[in-house]
């Protein structure tokens, strides 16, 4: 199925340049170019694109507020920020807003062609999860629930893809998941905190001796595997942008403005490590789980 996109830019050349692309590598199908941001979220919604390429920096509405709105009036298409900002904090933003993927001007091609064919992946990804979930509701409607078995097996699945099975860390990770489900299963949007899911596990495990320095252990096990799940994350992208296991999780489980930072780290030491977020990667892998 040929994926439907829409550019916003108020660059004509940049326009041209990424229409040129689309058709030339076969990406999908332009149904629009917009130079500023008035009315674009009218147009999102009139033509409802798979793919939005959007600026940051517009005439009259800026590419965070398109973002927002558009989201908010029910768009649910993958926006792709293509921009010579390099304001770390108004790339988060972006990210925070809805973004997928981050792309720096000046283009880089290859960049550009493989970020969108990576898009068209999760977009067929997840719409054949949604047949496969829709025809199994339909079969049984009163679904039970996945037995802690399955989520296990669920788990070690994404652990074997992020290359860190069997790792000193993986079962505690695993037991902060697990526990982290069973909050949400009593309801869905209550909030949790780490530290004390830490603490809960330890003096399970442990007992209240020596609580403290056996929770700061724990913690240092958690933040060091996640990270090393983050460097073969980034260590794919690296070698290739399109594989299939780096567009998988880059996005789901890490700041994919962090996943380039770690990117920059890696050919030039230099710069400075990416960072984890060990709440965004939990919530990432709970949400995989949901999925599969």
């Amino acid at each position: 199925m040929e994926r439907t996109i829409l550019i916003i830019d108020d660059d004509v050349n940049i326009r041209k340049m990424l229409s040129i692309l689309i058709k030339k590598n076969n990406l999908g199908k332009v149904v629009e170019e917009l130079k500023s941001g008035d009315s674009a979220v009218e147009e999102i919604l009139f033509y409802n694109p798979d793919i939005v390429l959007i600026d940051l920096l517009l005439p009259v509405i800026d590419g965070l507020e398109i973002i927002k709105l558009a989201k908010g009036r029910g768009y649910t298409g993958k926006f792709i920020m293509i921009s010579q900002v390099e304001d770390k904090d108004m790339i988060s933003k972006a990210y925070e807003a809805g973004i997928l993927f981050f792309i720096n001007k000046p283009i880089n091609d290859i960049e550009v062609i493989n970020v969108i064919k990576g898009v068209c992946y999760n977009i067929e990804l997840e719409n054949s999860i949604s047949i496969v979930k829709n025809a199994v509701f339909n079969m049984r409607a009163n679904k039970e629930e996945v037995h802690s078995d399955n989520i296990d097996n669920l788990i070690s699945k994404i652990f074997i893809d992020l290359g860190i099975a069997g790792d000193m860390g993986s079962n505690d990770l695993k037991k902060v998941i697990k526990n982290v489900i069973n909050i949400k299963k009593t309801k869905n949007d209550q909030s949790y905190y780490l530290q004390d899911i830490y603490e809960k596990i330890v003096e399970e495990e442990s007992g209240k001796e020596n609580l403290s320095s056996n929770k700061k252990a724990f913690e240092q096990r958690i933040r060091r595997i996640i990270q090393k799940a983050f460097q073969t994350i980034t260590e794919l992208g690296v070698n290739d942008y399109s594989n299939i296991i780096f567009l998988e999780y880059s996005t789901i489980l890490f700041d994919f403005s962090q996943i380039r930072q770690q990117m920059r780290h890696i050919e030039n030491h230099n710069e400075k490590s990416g960072k984890i977020n060990i709440k965004k990667f939990i919530e990432g892998i709970i949400a995989k789980i949901n999925l599969l």
